[in-house]
Protein backbone atom coordinates (compact mmCIF):
# COMPACT_ATOMS: atom_id res chain seq x y z
CA UNK A 1 0.00 0.00 0.00
CA UNK A 2 1.18 3.55 -0.94
CA UNK A 3 2.80 5.36 2.30
CA UNK A 4 1.72 8.73 1.19
CA UNK A 5 -1.04 10.30 -1.12
CA UNK A 6 -1.24 13.90 -2.20
CA UNK A 7 -4.31 14.93 -2.39
CA UNK A 8 -5.43 17.86 -4.93
CA UNK A 9 -8.55 20.41 -3.99
CA UNK A 10 -9.55 23.58 -4.12
CA UNK A 11 -9.02 26.25 -1.38
CA UNK A 12 -12.13 27.58 -0.85
CA UNK A 13 -13.01 26.82 2.93
CA UNK A 14 -15.77 24.21 1.71
CA UNK A 15 -13.47 22.86 -0.61
CA UNK A 16 -10.87 21.80 1.95
CA UNK A 17 -13.43 20.82 4.60
CA UNK A 18 -14.64 18.24 2.04
CA UNK A 19 -10.43 17.31 1.13
CA UNK A 20 -9.70 16.74 4.90
CA UNK A 21 -13.12 14.27 5.21
CA UNK A 22 -11.60 12.14 2.32
CA UNK A 23 -7.90 12.61 4.47
CA UNK A 24 -9.58 11.52 7.30
CA UNK A 25 -11.27 8.68 5.47
CA UNK A 26 -7.86 7.44 4.44
CA UNK A 27 -5.78 7.79 7.47
CA UNK A 28 -8.62 5.50 9.15
CA UNK A 29 -7.24 2.90 6.35
CA UNK A 30 -3.83 3.84 7.55
CA UNK A 31 -2.86 5.52 4.66
CA UNK A 32 -0.97 9.02 5.00
CA UNK A 33 -1.14 11.99 2.90
CA UNK A 34 -0.81 15.64 2.23
CA UNK A 35 -2.99 18.48 0.84
CA UNK A 36 -1.80 20.54 -2.10
CA UNK A 37 -4.28 23.77 -2.95
CA UNK A 38 -4.91 24.45 -6.63
CA UNK A 39 -6.03 27.57 -7.66
CA UNK A 40 -9.13 26.59 -10.97
CA UNK A 41 -10.61 28.97 -13.26
CA UNK A 42 -13.94 29.10 -11.54
CA UNK A 43 -12.00 30.24 -8.72
CA UNK A 44 -10.03 33.35 -10.63
CA UNK A 45 -13.63 34.61 -11.89
CA UNK A 46 -15.75 35.97 -9.10
CA UNK A 47 -17.94 38.35 -10.57
CA UNK A 48 -19.42 37.11 -13.86
CA UNK A 49 -22.72 34.91 -13.48
CA UNK A 50 -21.22 30.80 -14.08
CA UNK A 51 -23.74 30.95 -16.86
CA UNK A 52 -22.21 33.53 -18.57
CA UNK A 53 -18.51 32.11 -18.31
CA UNK A 54 -19.27 29.03 -20.15
CA UNK A 55 -17.40 26.05 -20.66
CA UNK A 56 -16.85 23.14 -18.36
CA UNK A 57 -14.85 21.95 -15.84
CA UNK A 58 -14.53 25.87 -14.50
CA UNK A 59 -13.92 23.97 -11.00
CA UNK A 60 -11.60 20.78 -12.35
CA UNK A 61 -9.57 21.54 -15.17
CA UNK A 62 -6.27 22.51 -13.24
CA UNK A 63 -6.35 19.95 -10.87
CA UNK A 64 -7.25 17.04 -13.52
CA UNK A 65 -4.26 18.71 -15.13
CA UNK A 66 -1.97 18.05 -12.04
CA UNK A 67 -3.26 14.59 -11.48
CA UNK A 68 -1.95 13.58 -15.30
CA UNK A 69 1.11 15.64 -14.60
CA UNK A 70 1.82 13.31 -11.05
CA UNK A 71 1.71 16.47 -9.14
CA UNK A 72 -1.09 15.09 -7.09
CA UNK A 73 -2.42 11.43 -6.15
CA UNK A 74 -6.01 12.04 -6.28
CA UNK A 75 -8.29 14.98 -6.45
CA UNK A 76 -11.34 15.51 -4.15
CA UNK A 77 -14.58 16.83 -6.14
CA UNK A 78 -17.89 18.00 -5.26
CA UNK A 79 -19.38 15.91 -7.88
CA UNK A 80 -21.89 18.37 -9.48
CA UNK A 81 -18.63 20.57 -10.63
CA UNK A 82 -16.88 17.46 -12.30
CA UNK A 83 -17.92 16.91 -15.91
CA UNK A 84 -19.66 13.87 -16.97
CA UNK A 85 -16.41 12.97 -19.55
CA UNK A 86 -13.09 12.91 -17.80
CA UNK A 87 -10.03 13.18 -19.65
CA UNK A 88 -7.99 10.17 -21.03
CA UNK A 89 -6.56 8.18 -18.46
CA UNK A 90 -8.59 9.49 -15.32
CA UNK A 91 -11.60 7.58 -13.36
CA UNK A 92 -14.06 8.18 -10.90
CA UNK A 93 -12.45 5.84 -7.89
CA UNK A 94 -15.04 6.46 -5.42
CA UNK A 95 -18.14 8.41 -4.44
CA UNK A 96 -18.91 8.41 -0.79
CA UNK A 97 -22.07 8.71 0.62
CA UNK A 98 -23.83 11.23 0.13
CA UNK A 99 -25.19 14.43 2.48
CA UNK A 100 -28.51 15.56 2.14
CA UNK A 101 -28.61 16.91 -1.68
CA UNK A 102 -31.90 19.44 -1.25
CA UNK A 103 -31.45 22.92 -2.68
CA UNK A 104 -32.08 25.26 0.94
CA UNK A 105 -33.54 28.87 1.03
CA UNK A 106 -30.89 30.86 4.07
CA UNK A 107 -33.04 34.00 5.56
CA UNK A 108 -36.50 33.81 5.05
CA UNK A 109 -38.97 30.82 3.62
CA UNK A 110 -40.25 30.74 0.34
CA UNK A 111 -44.00 31.67 1.31
CA UNK A 112 -42.85 34.57 3.64
CA UNK A 113 -40.82 36.26 0.94
CA UNK A 114 -42.80 39.24 0.38
CA UNK A 115 -43.46 40.38 -3.17
CA UNK A 116 -40.78 41.20 -5.28
CA UNK A 117 -37.95 40.45 -2.56
CA UNK A 118 -34.71 39.87 -3.90
CA UNK A 119 -33.54 36.42 -4.00
CA UNK A 120 -29.77 35.58 -4.68
CA UNK A 121 -28.20 32.62 -6.56
CA UNK A 122 -25.87 31.94 -8.80
CA UNK A 123 -27.88 28.99 -10.45
CA UNK A 124 -29.81 29.50 -13.31
CA UNK A 125 -31.53 25.81 -12.56
CA UNK A 126 -32.55 27.05 -9.16
CA UNK A 127 -33.46 30.89 -10.93
CA UNK A 128 -35.08 29.18 -13.16
CA UNK A 129 -37.52 26.80 -11.12
CA UNK A 130 -37.47 30.04 -8.59
CA UNK A 131 -39.14 32.26 -11.02
CA UNK A 132 -41.56 29.34 -12.11
CA UNK A 133 -42.59 29.07 -8.33
CA UNK A 134 -42.19 33.10 -7.76
CA UNK A 135 -42.79 35.04 -10.67
CA UNK A 136 -42.53 37.83 -8.47
CA UNK A 137 -39.51 37.75 -7.03
CA UNK A 138 -36.42 39.36 -8.28
CA UNK A 139 -33.34 36.92 -9.14
CA UNK A 140 -29.95 38.30 -8.79
CA UNK A 141 -26.78 37.15 -9.11
CA UNK A 142 -24.32 35.99 -6.65
CA UNK A 143 -21.12 34.26 -6.34
CA UNK A 144 -18.41 33.92 -3.78
CA UNK A 145 -17.68 31.46 -1.19
CA UNK A 146 -20.20 30.32 1.50
CA UNK A 147 -18.59 32.39 3.62
CA UNK A 148 -18.88 35.27 1.28
CA UNK A 149 -22.91 35.11 0.16
CA UNK A 150 -23.97 34.75 4.03
CA UNK A 151 -22.10 38.01 4.79
CA UNK A 152 -24.30 39.48 1.76
CA UNK A 153 -27.32 37.88 2.89
CA UNK A 154 -26.31 39.47 6.26
CA UNK A 155 -25.44 43.12 5.00
CA UNK A 156 -28.86 43.09 3.19
CA UNK A 157 -27.90 42.87 -0.20
CA UNK A 158 -30.50 40.16 -0.42
CA UNK A 159 -33.48 39.40 1.61
CA UNK A 160 -32.77 35.90 0.77
CA UNK A 161 -30.22 33.78 -0.84
CA UNK A 162 -30.43 29.56 -2.47
CA UNK A 163 -27.57 27.36 -1.42
CA UNK A 164 -26.89 23.86 -1.51
CA UNK A 165 -27.78 22.27 2.04
CA UNK A 166 -25.04 20.40 1.85
CA UNK A 167 -22.24 22.71 1.88
CA UNK A 168 -23.92 24.30 5.20
CA UNK A 169 -24.29 21.40 7.17
CA UNK A 170 -20.87 20.67 6.46
CA UNK A 171 -18.89 24.04 7.53
CA UNK A 172 -21.83 23.51 10.64
CA UNK A 173 -23.96 26.45 8.93
CA UNK A 174 -27.14 24.17 8.87
CA UNK A 175 -28.98 26.18 11.51
CA UNK A 176 -29.08 28.98 8.75
CA UNK A 177 -31.54 27.26 6.69
CA UNK A 178 -34.71 28.75 6.76
CA UNK A 179 -36.41 26.16 4.07
CA UNK A 180 -35.23 22.57 2.76
CA UNK A 181 -36.91 22.81 -0.53
CA UNK A 182 -37.50 19.36 -1.54
CA UNK A 183 -37.07 17.77 -4.86
CA UNK A 184 -41.35 18.04 -5.80
CA UNK A 185 -40.70 21.91 -4.88
CA UNK A 186 -36.80 22.31 -7.04
CA UNK A 187 -35.09 19.74 -8.20
CA UNK A 188 -31.70 19.49 -7.61
CA UNK A 189 -28.55 19.87 -9.46
CA UNK A 190 -26.85 16.27 -11.32
CA UNK A 191 -24.65 15.15 -8.05
CA UNK A 192 -25.79 17.63 -5.99
CA UNK A 193 -24.64 16.70 -2.15
CA UNK A 194 -21.86 13.92 -2.99
CA UNK A 195 -18.34 13.79 -3.75
CA UNK A 196 -15.84 12.74 -6.36
CA UNK A 197 -12.47 11.09 -5.58
CA UNK A 198 -11.01 11.22 -9.03
CA UNK A 199 -7.77 9.18 -10.00
CA UNK A 200 -5.22 8.32 -12.42
CA UNK A 201 -7.05 5.17 -13.83
CA UNK A 202 -6.08 1.72 -12.49
CA UNK A 203 -3.24 3.74 -10.29
CA UNK A 204 -2.46 2.25 -6.61
CA UNK A 205 -4.20 5.40 -5.36
CA UNK A 206 -7.46 4.42 -7.40
CA UNK A 207 -7.07 0.74 -5.63
CA UNK A 208 -6.87 2.19 -2.23
CA UNK A 209 -9.50 5.26 -3.14
CA UNK A 210 -12.25 2.91 -4.12
CA UNK A 211 -12.81 1.31 -0.59
CA UNK A 212 -14.30 4.51 -0.07
CA UNK A 213 -17.25 4.09 -2.14
CA UNK A 214 -20.42 4.09 -0.96
CA UNK A 215 -23.05 1.63 -3.49
CA UNK A 216 -26.01 2.80 -3.14
CA UNK A 217 -24.71 6.84 -3.70
CA UNK A 218 -22.82 5.81 -6.61
CA UNK A 219 -25.81 4.18 -8.18
CA UNK A 220 -27.71 7.19 -8.30
CA UNK A 221 -25.49 9.70 -9.19
CA UNK A 222 -25.11 6.98 -11.90
CA UNK A 223 -28.08 7.61 -12.96
CA UNK A 224 -28.34 11.91 -12.66
CA UNK A 225 -25.11 11.89 -14.94
CA UNK A 226 -26.42 9.80 -17.57
CA UNK A 227 -29.23 12.32 -17.82
CA UNK A 228 -26.43 15.32 -17.69
CA UNK A 229 -24.50 13.44 -20.38
CA UNK A 230 -27.04 13.00 -22.60
CA UNK A 231 -28.54 16.47 -22.81
CA UNK A 232 -24.98 17.93 -22.83
CA UNK A 233 -25.69 20.11 -20.48
CA UNK A 234 -23.67 22.52 -18.12
CA UNK A 235 -23.81 26.02 -16.58
CA UNK A 236 -25.82 27.75 -19.89
CA UNK A 237 -28.88 25.17 -18.98
CA UNK A 238 -31.07 24.72 -16.16
CA UNK A 239 -31.14 20.96 -15.92
CA UNK A 240 -32.01 18.93 -12.96
CA UNK A 241 -31.78 15.31 -11.42
CA UNK A 242 -32.02 14.09 -8.26
CA UNK A 243 -32.33 9.70 -7.72
CA UNK A 244 -32.82 7.38 -4.71
CA UNK A 245 -32.15 4.34 -4.54
CA UNK A 246 -34.35 1.61 -1.96
CA UNK A 247 -35.40 -2.08 -2.53
CA UNK A 248 -33.20 -2.73 -5.37
CA UNK A 249 -34.68 0.04 -7.30
CA UNK A 250 -33.71 3.46 -8.68
CA UNK A 251 -36.61 6.01 -8.62
CA UNK A 252 -35.28 9.47 -10.16
CA UNK A 253 -37.05 12.67 -11.09
CA UNK A 254 -35.53 14.95 -13.92
CA UNK A 255 -35.90 18.20 -14.92
CA UNK A 256 -35.16 20.47 -17.83
CA UNK A 257 -36.04 24.50 -17.63
CA UNK A 258 -36.93 27.17 -19.85
CA UNK A 259 -34.17 29.76 -18.82
CA UNK A 260 -36.78 32.41 -17.73
CA UNK A 261 -38.80 29.71 -15.73
CA UNK A 262 -41.94 30.38 -18.45
CA UNK A 263 -42.05 26.80 -18.64
CA UNK A 264 -40.79 23.72 -17.16
CA UNK A 265 -40.50 19.56 -18.05
CA UNK A 266 -40.31 17.38 -15.16
CA UNK A 267 -40.69 13.41 -15.60
CA UNK A 268 -40.36 10.42 -12.54
CA UNK A 269 -39.12 6.89 -13.39
CA UNK A 270 -37.54 4.18 -11.94
CA UNK A 271 -35.39 1.02 -12.88
CA UNK A 272 -33.02 -1.48 -11.77
CA UNK A 273 -29.97 -0.69 -9.98
CA UNK A 274 -28.27 -2.49 -12.91
CA UNK A 275 -30.44 -0.08 -15.34
CA UNK A 276 -29.32 2.87 -13.78
CA UNK A 277 -27.34 4.52 -16.47
CA UNK A 278 -30.31 3.77 -18.94
CA UNK A 279 -32.79 5.36 -17.01
CA UNK A 280 -31.14 8.59 -17.10
CA UNK A 281 -30.28 7.93 -20.92
CA UNK A 282 -34.02 7.39 -21.38
CA UNK A 283 -35.35 9.85 -18.98
CA UNK A 284 -33.53 12.52 -21.17
CA UNK A 285 -34.21 11.70 -24.41
CA UNK A 286 -38.08 12.08 -23.01
CA UNK A 287 -37.00 15.37 -22.06
CA UNK A 288 -36.16 17.07 -25.16
CA UNK A 289 -38.80 15.00 -27.00
CA UNK A 290 -41.64 17.28 -24.50
CA UNK A 291 -39.59 20.37 -25.32
CA UNK A 292 -36.64 20.68 -23.72
CA UNK A 293 -35.01 20.93 -27.36
CA UNK A 294 -36.64 24.01 -27.47
CA UNK A 295 -35.38 24.95 -23.92
CA UNK A 296 -32.12 24.59 -25.20
CA UNK A 297 -32.17 26.83 -28.28
CA UNK A 298 -33.40 29.59 -25.80
CA UNK A 299 -30.33 28.51 -23.33
CA UNK A 300 -27.99 29.09 -26.10
CA UNK A 301 -29.69 31.83 -28.28
CA UNK A 302 -31.58 31.66 -31.81
CA UNK A 303 -29.17 33.29 -33.75
CA UNK A 304 -26.57 30.01 -33.14
CA UNK A 305 -27.17 27.50 -36.19
CA UNK A 306 -26.29 24.38 -33.62
CA UNK A 307 -28.12 25.54 -30.48
CA UNK A 308 -30.05 22.80 -28.96
CA UNK A 309 -28.01 20.22 -30.80
CA UNK A 310 -25.60 17.73 -29.37
CA UNK A 311 -22.31 16.35 -31.32
CA UNK A 312 -20.12 13.72 -30.55
CA UNK A 313 -16.56 14.66 -31.05
CA UNK A 314 -14.12 11.67 -31.70
CA UNK A 315 -10.67 13.20 -32.02
CA UNK A 316 -7.83 12.72 -29.79
CA UNK A 317 -8.26 14.71 -26.31
CA UNK A 318 -5.19 16.67 -27.36
CA UNK A 319 -6.40 17.92 -30.21
CA UNK A 320 -10.39 17.85 -30.17
CA UNK A 321 -10.26 21.22 -28.36
CA UNK A 322 -10.17 23.61 -31.94
CA UNK A 323 -13.30 21.41 -33.54
CA UNK A 324 -15.07 22.03 -29.82
CA UNK A 325 -14.84 25.43 -29.36
CA UNK A 326 -15.90 26.21 -32.74
CA UNK A 327 -18.93 24.08 -32.12
CA UNK A 328 -19.52 25.59 -29.47
CA UNK A 329 -19.55 28.85 -30.95
CA UNK A 330 -22.32 27.99 -32.86
CA UNK A 331 -24.01 26.86 -29.94
CA UNK A 332 -23.69 22.83 -29.86
CA UNK A 333 -23.46 20.96 -27.16
CA UNK A 334 -20.40 18.87 -27.74
CA UNK A 335 -19.97 15.90 -26.37
CA UNK A 336 -16.12 14.88 -26.61
CA UNK A 337 -15.33 11.22 -26.96
CA UNK A 338 -11.53 10.70 -27.87
CA UNK A 339 -12.19 7.34 -29.75
CA UNK A 340 -7.92 7.43 -30.72
CA UNK A 341 -4.72 8.05 -29.24
CA UNK A 342 -1.57 7.55 -30.66
CA UNK A 343 1.96 5.47 -30.07
CA UNK A 344 5.00 5.07 -31.86
CA UNK A 345 4.95 1.81 -34.46
CA UNK A 346 5.57 -1.24 -33.48
CA UNK A 347 8.27 -1.78 -34.85
CA UNK A 348 10.64 1.34 -35.15
CA UNK A 349 13.70 0.36 -37.15
CA UNK A 350 12.53 2.17 -40.40
CA UNK A 351 12.25 5.53 -38.61
CA UNK A 352 15.21 4.79 -37.41
CA UNK A 353 17.20 4.27 -40.71
CA UNK A 354 15.20 7.10 -42.23
CA UNK A 355 16.43 9.84 -39.47
CA UNK A 356 20.64 8.24 -40.24
CA UNK A 357 19.64 8.93 -43.85
CA UNK A 358 17.99 12.25 -43.19
CA UNK A 359 20.20 14.19 -44.95
CA UNK A 360 20.08 12.14 -48.41
CA UNK A 361 16.23 13.35 -49.18
CA UNK A 362 14.85 16.21 -51.34
CA UNK A 363 11.51 16.23 -49.62
CA UNK A 364 10.16 15.59 -46.43
CA UNK A 365 5.98 15.20 -46.44
CA UNK A 366 3.90 15.45 -43.49
CA UNK A 367 -0.06 15.08 -43.88
CA UNK A 368 -0.58 15.25 -39.83
CA UNK A 369 0.60 17.11 -36.72
CA UNK A 370 1.28 13.70 -35.27
CA UNK A 371 3.32 12.84 -38.08
CA UNK A 372 5.66 16.00 -37.13
CA UNK A 373 5.39 15.16 -33.62
CA UNK A 374 6.53 11.54 -33.15
CA UNK A 375 9.01 11.90 -36.26
CA UNK A 376 10.94 15.54 -35.26
CA UNK A 377 11.03 14.40 -31.75
CA UNK A 378 12.32 10.98 -32.12
CA UNK A 379 14.71 12.73 -34.82
CA UNK A 380 15.86 15.54 -32.31
CA UNK A 381 16.39 12.64 -29.90
CA UNK A 382 18.62 10.75 -32.43
CA UNK A 383 20.85 13.83 -32.67
CA UNK A 384 20.03 14.21 -36.01
CA UNK A 385 21.07 17.81 -37.55
CA UNK A 386 17.16 18.67 -37.78
CA UNK A 387 17.73 22.50 -37.84
CA UNK A 388 19.70 22.57 -40.96
CA UNK A 389 17.78 20.35 -43.05
CA UNK A 390 18.49 19.70 -46.71
CA UNK A 391 15.05 18.57 -47.59
CA UNK A 392 12.22 21.17 -48.25
CA UNK A 393 9.08 20.30 -46.13
CA UNK A 394 5.80 20.06 -47.68
CA UNK A 395 3.06 19.87 -44.71
CA UNK A 396 -0.76 18.86 -45.91
CA UNK A 397 -3.09 21.35 -43.72
CA UNK A 398 -2.84 24.28 -41.73
CA UNK A 399 -2.61 22.45 -38.22
CA UNK A 400 0.40 20.23 -39.83
CA UNK A 401 2.09 23.58 -41.07
CA UNK A 402 1.64 24.91 -37.86
CA UNK A 403 3.01 21.98 -36.10
CA UNK A 404 6.51 21.88 -38.33
CA UNK A 405 7.07 25.52 -37.73
CA UNK A 406 6.38 24.83 -33.71
CA UNK A 407 9.55 22.92 -34.49
CA UNK A 408 11.52 26.38 -35.57
CA UNK A 409 11.40 24.41 -39.18
CA UNK A 410 10.11 26.37 -42.57
CA UNK A 411 7.15 24.76 -44.71
CA UNK A 412 7.89 25.38 -48.56
CA UNK A 413 4.63 23.98 -50.07
CA UNK A 414 1.49 23.52 -48.75
CA UNK A 415 -1.55 22.12 -51.53
CA UNK A 416 -4.31 24.09 -51.90
CA UNK A 417 -6.61 20.97 -50.65
CA UNK A 418 -6.13 19.14 -47.89
CA UNK A 419 -5.91 15.65 -49.01
CA UNK A 420 -3.44 13.26 -50.52
CA UNK A 421 -4.47 13.86 -54.08
CA UNK A 422 -4.06 17.86 -54.08
CA UNK A 423 -0.49 16.49 -52.35
CA UNK A 424 0.44 14.70 -55.44
CA UNK A 425 -0.26 17.15 -57.56
CA UNK A 426 1.57 20.41 -55.58
CA UNK A 427 5.14 18.20 -55.78
CA UNK A 428 4.61 17.16 -59.01
CA UNK A 429 4.50 21.02 -60.30
CA UNK A 430 8.01 21.05 -58.23
CA UNK A 431 9.45 18.57 -60.98
CA UNK A 432 10.19 15.65 -58.43
CA UNK A 433 11.36 13.16 -61.26
CA UNK A 434 14.47 11.89 -59.49
CA UNK A 435 14.14 13.15 -56.37
CA UNK A 436 13.75 11.38 -52.77
CA UNK A 437 11.00 11.84 -50.52
CA UNK A 438 10.24 10.84 -47.21
CA UNK A 439 7.02 10.55 -46.14
CA UNK A 440 6.31 10.37 -42.48
CA UNK A 441 2.78 9.02 -41.80
CA UNK A 442 0.67 6.75 -39.48
CA UNK A 443 1.46 2.95 -39.63
CA UNK A 444 -2.96 2.80 -41.62
CA UNK A 445 -2.00 5.39 -44.22
CA UNK A 446 -3.34 4.91 -47.92
CA UNK A 447 -0.68 3.68 -50.26
CA UNK A 448 -2.34 5.13 -53.15
CA UNK A 449 -0.37 8.66 -52.51
CA UNK A 450 2.88 6.56 -52.24
CA UNK A 451 1.37 5.47 -55.46
CA UNK A 452 0.79 8.29 -57.10
CA UNK A 453 4.35 10.08 -56.14
CA UNK A 454 6.39 7.16 -57.79
CA UNK A 455 4.49 7.08 -61.24
CA UNK A 456 5.65 10.90 -61.20
CA UNK A 457 9.07 9.63 -61.18
CA UNK A 458 10.31 9.98 -57.04
CA UNK A 459 11.79 7.45 -55.39
CA UNK A 460 9.61 7.46 -52.04
CA UNK A 461 10.28 6.00 -48.57
CA UNK A 462 7.03 5.57 -47.06
CA UNK A 463 8.06 5.03 -43.15
CA UNK A 464 5.43 5.09 -40.32
CA UNK A 465 6.25 6.73 -37.38
CA UNK A 466 2.78 6.62 -35.65
CA UNK A 467 0.33 4.06 -34.89
CA UNK A 468 -3.61 5.37 -33.65
CA UNK A 469 -5.23 2.71 -31.42
CA UNK A 470 -8.00 2.80 -29.26
CA UNK A 471 -8.06 4.38 -25.93
CA UNK A 472 -8.96 2.41 -23.02
CA UNK A 473 -12.29 1.83 -21.50
CA UNK A 474 -13.68 3.15 -24.78
CA UNK A 475 -16.06 0.93 -25.27
CA UNK A 476 -18.14 1.88 -21.83
CA UNK A 477 -18.44 5.55 -22.61
CA UNK A 478 -18.92 5.16 -26.16
CA UNK A 479 -22.20 2.95 -25.50
CA UNK A 480 -23.41 5.19 -22.70
CA UNK A 481 -23.07 8.27 -25.25
CA UNK A 482 -24.95 6.04 -28.06
CA UNK A 483 -27.82 4.91 -26.09
CA UNK A 484 -31.32 5.20 -25.58
CA UNK A 485 -30.71 9.12 -25.40
CA UNK A 486 -28.70 9.56 -29.15
CA UNK A 487 -26.51 12.68 -29.98
CA UNK A 488 -27.78 14.57 -33.25
CA UNK A 489 -24.13 14.65 -34.76
CA UNK A 490 -20.98 12.24 -34.51
CA UNK A 491 -18.19 13.59 -36.59
CA UNK A 492 -15.31 12.00 -37.95
CA UNK A 493 -11.72 13.36 -38.81
CA UNK A 494 -9.77 10.11 -40.07
CA UNK A 495 -10.45 6.48 -41.03
CA UNK A 496 -9.53 5.36 -37.70
CA UNK A 497 -12.03 7.24 -35.75
CA UNK A 498 -14.60 5.58 -37.90
CA UNK A 499 -13.13 2.16 -37.41
CA UNK A 500 -12.82 2.38 -33.86
CA UNK A 501 -16.24 4.20 -32.83
CA UNK A 502 -17.87 1.17 -34.86
CA UNK A 503 -16.00 -1.63 -33.06
CA UNK A 504 -17.02 -0.54 -30.00
CA UNK A 505 -20.67 -0.02 -30.37
CA UNK A 506 -21.57 -1.30 -34.04
CA UNK A 507 -23.37 0.64 -36.54
CA UNK A 508 -26.85 0.18 -35.09
CA UNK A 509 -26.05 2.29 -32.28
CA UNK A 510 -25.66 5.54 -35.20
CA UNK A 511 -29.21 5.11 -36.54
CA UNK A 512 -30.97 8.34 -36.57
CA UNK A 513 -27.48 10.38 -35.94
CA UNK A 514 -26.16 12.52 -38.49
CA UNK A 515 -22.27 11.66 -39.29
CA UNK A 516 -19.75 14.69 -40.46
CA UNK A 517 -16.64 14.20 -42.07
CA UNK A 518 -13.79 16.23 -42.01
CA UNK A 519 -12.76 15.10 -46.27
CA UNK A 520 -13.30 13.03 -48.70
CA UNK A 521 -10.61 10.34 -47.17
CA UNK A 522 -13.08 9.92 -43.97
CA UNK A 523 -15.96 9.95 -45.93
CA UNK A 524 -15.09 6.80 -48.19
CA UNK A 525 -14.03 5.20 -45.07
CA UNK A 526 -17.13 6.17 -43.48
CA UNK A 527 -19.30 4.95 -46.61
CA UNK A 528 -16.86 2.05 -46.61
CA UNK A 529 -18.22 1.06 -43.12
CA UNK A 530 -21.73 1.29 -44.25
CA UNK A 531 -22.33 4.57 -43.01
CA UNK A 532 -23.80 7.77 -44.76
CA UNK A 533 -22.13 10.87 -44.45
CA UNK A 534 -24.68 14.01 -44.05
CA UNK A 535 -21.48 17.08 -43.93
CA UNK A 536 -17.92 16.85 -45.66
CA UNK A 537 -15.82 19.69 -44.75
CA UNK A 538 -14.45 22.39 -47.04
CA UNK A 539 -11.58 23.26 -46.22
CA UNK A 540 -10.59 19.72 -44.08
CA UNK A 541 -10.17 21.78 -41.26
CA UNK A 542 -11.95 21.75 -37.63
CA UNK A 543 -13.52 25.09 -38.34
CA UNK A 544 -14.42 23.72 -42.16
CA UNK A 545 -15.99 21.03 -40.42
CA UNK A 546 -17.82 23.00 -37.73
CA UNK A 547 -19.39 25.12 -40.75
CA UNK A 548 -20.21 22.17 -43.09
CA UNK A 549 -22.54 20.71 -40.09
CA UNK A 550 -23.90 24.65 -39.67
CA UNK A 551 -24.81 24.40 -43.02
CA UNK A 552 -26.01 21.12 -43.59
CA UNK A 553 -29.85 20.69 -44.91
CA UNK A 554 -30.88 17.99 -42.65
Amino acid sequence: MAQSLTIGSRGSQLALWQAHHIEACLQSLGVETRLEIIKTTGDKITDVPLAQVGGKGLFTKEIEEALLDGRIDLAVHSLKDLPTVLPDGLAIAAIPERELPFDALVGITLGELKQGARVGTSSLRRAAQLKRLRPDLVIENIRGNLDTRLRKLDEGQYDAILLAAAGLRRLGWGGRIAQLLTPEIMCPAVGQGALAIETLAGSEAYEICRQLDHEPTHTAVTAERAVLAALGGGCQVPIGAHAEVADGRVRMRALIAHPDGSDVVVLMDESTVEGAAELGESMALRLLESGGREFLRAAYGEALPLAGKRVVVTRAADQASTLSEALRRMGAQVVELPVVTFAPPEDSSGVDQAIAALDRYDWLVFTSANGVRFFLERAKLAGAPVGTLRAKICAVGPATAAAVENHGLAVHLMPDDYVGEALVEALAVQDIAGKRVLWARASAARETVVDALRRAGAEVDAVAVYRTIAPPGLGQQARQIFGSAKPDWVTFTSGSTVKNLLAVVGIEALAGVHCASIGPVTTEAALRHGLSVAAEANPSTAEGLADAIARAEI
